[in-house]
């Protein structure tokens, strides 16, 4: 028996090792997301495929196991399930393809509907499907993936729900009209206490629904009030479920939601303390440039607490080497006169790299860090190139470029921008409001040129738009004073 077991043992062994081998060898391969050490940091690698057909099998044997094991209720399942797949796909796959790029977004997005769907088996197994949290699932899939979904997830887990209890247009009503109700909602979601707010919405969207149906004769006075307690129950446990699960999801599928972007712009982080701190200049500078982004993603119509907490954040390499830049130099030497033009390059080049290293420390969201890399983009550091030629060095421009990657996102852009025009406005001697449109049509018509923004959805519109809330808003920042005697 113990050489039975010591061949077992030996054999385990090997195939673990074996194993382990593979999977070395294969890291290289698919996007890589995460480079923490963290567990929590470390990105799926569940292929899309599998994940849709596990969550198809998974959801499908819990509706035959929920409606029972019968030959025809198996087809009509099979039928339902069928319908609910080509319209969940209908619904992502042309207008979320950046999530369905996204491995862990898929993964993200099947385990939340797994969830859901099990959570709703056990409501109707010892409660009532009227406590079945649909609001509670729709609410998280709209803040950590997106609210088309958030809207998707409402119809199809209130198509389920319905299905799950002979097919009843009350249960399916009630469920979608509370979800949809909270779902249109999500963006003034902004710290963990509004979730309360979305239990109140439930319970009232509940309640005036269930009313409806008593009024018009579906429900006895009875039925109504044994539905109307279990509509509220349905409101506390959609409470619960999001104090309890979302943070969990942030954190394991490090997702960016306001609620984290508000956490992020508290300005006792350790980071933006000792840029504070550490880089006084640069830490204006971010301060600024976050007022511009934000009015100028408004403008887009994109998400400005994502706009104005990246700011805060894009510059933070340069707490490695803060004097090296000059909003931080206030005695009047720079460091780069004594520099050949190759080291300032190195050392410009650096505070991108440095600040993605220490967002990753500080486990900042990886949309921020993104934003870290993408703010210069692959633009030229001109005044060190023009320096090189001076000193007879005859080299190409493009060695003196950012390496990148140029901004993949309006956001991105956004910010690219404003960090530009804040910079180069505040040196303006007399900063008018004639001088600060040139200066910001100029930056912006020579980042097109360059290329910057060929990477990201933007259009000439988007741009128009952009320049014209810049200009407002650098102009408010700089306006003419009164001299006070």
């Amino acid at each position: 028996m113990n050489n039975l077991f010591n061949k077992i043992r030996s054999w385990a062994r090997g195939f673990l090792l074996k194993l382990a081998k593979d999977l070395k060898a294969s890291e290289s391969k698919g996007p890589v997301i995460r480079e923490s050490k963290s567990l929590f940091q470390k990105e799926i690698k569940i292929p899309v495929f599998i994940s849709f057909i596990f969550t198809i099998i998974v959801v499908y044997g819990m509706l035959v196991m929920g409606v029972g094991i019968d030959s025809k209720i198996m087809f009509a399942a099979l039928i339902f399930m069928v319908a609910v797949v080509i319209f969940f796909a209908s619904q992502i796959q042309n207008k979320e393809r950046a999530i369905l790029e996204d491995n862990d977004a898929v993964v993200l997005m099947c385990l939340l509907f797994i969830t859901a769907i099990l959570t709703f088996q056990i409501s109707k197994e010892y409660l009532s499907p009227f406590a079945s949290p649909v609001s509670a699932f729709s609410i998280m899939a709209a803040m950590l993936l997106s609210s088309r979904l958030g809207g998707v997830y409402a119809v199809c887990l209130s198509l389920y729900t319905a299905f799950l209890n002979d097919m009843r247009f009350d249960i399916f009503l009630t469920m979608l009209g509370s979800a949809i109700f909270v779902v249109a909602n999500v963006h003034t979601i902004r710290r963990r206490s509004d979730f309360i707010n979305v239990g109140a919405k439930t319970i009232i969207a509940n309640s005036a629904l269930l009313t409806m149906f008593y009024l018009i004769g579906i429900y006895s006075s009875f039925q109504l009030k044994y539905n109307l307690f279990y509509g509220v129950l349905n409101g506390i446990f959609s409470v619960i479920i999001l104090l309890v699960l979302m943070p969990l999801f942030e954190k394991i599928f490090s997702r960016t939601t306001n609620i984290k972007l508000i956490e992020l712009s508290d300005f006792n982080n350790p980071l933006l303390k000792c840029l504070m701190l550490e880089a006084p200049g640069t830490y204006h500078h971010s301060i600024m440039t976050a007022d511009i982004a934000e009015q100028a993603a408004n403008a887009v119509g994109e998400n400005s607490l994502l706009a104005r907490v990246g700011s805060y954040y894009h510059d933070i390499g340069k707490l490695k080497n803060p004097m090296y830049f000059i909003e931080n130099q206030t005695s009047g030497y720079n460091p780069h006169d004594n520099l050949n033009p190759e080291m300032s390059r190195l050392i410009l080049i650096s505070h991108v790299k440095e600040g993605v290293v220490l967002a990753k420390k500080h486990n900042v969201d990886n949309e921020i860090i993104n934003i870290i890399k993408q703010h210069h983009g692959t633009t030229v550091m001109h005044a060190f190139y023009h320096r090189a030629l001076e000193s007879g060095l005859h080299m190409d421009m493009e060695h003196f470029r950012y390496p990148g990657p140029k901004p993949s996102t309006k956001i991105g852009a956004v910010i690219m921008l404003a960090d530009s025009c804040e910079a180069a406005c505040r040196s303006i001697e007399e900063p008018t409001t004639a001088r600060i449109k040139d200066m910001v049509e100029k930056i912006i018509n020579n980042k097109f040129i360059d290329g910057q923004f060929s990477v990201c959805p933007i259009t000439l519109k988007d741009l128009e738009l952009m320049r014209d809330s810049i200009i407002s808003t650098i102009t408010g920042i700089y306006h003419a004073r009164i001299e006070y005697k």
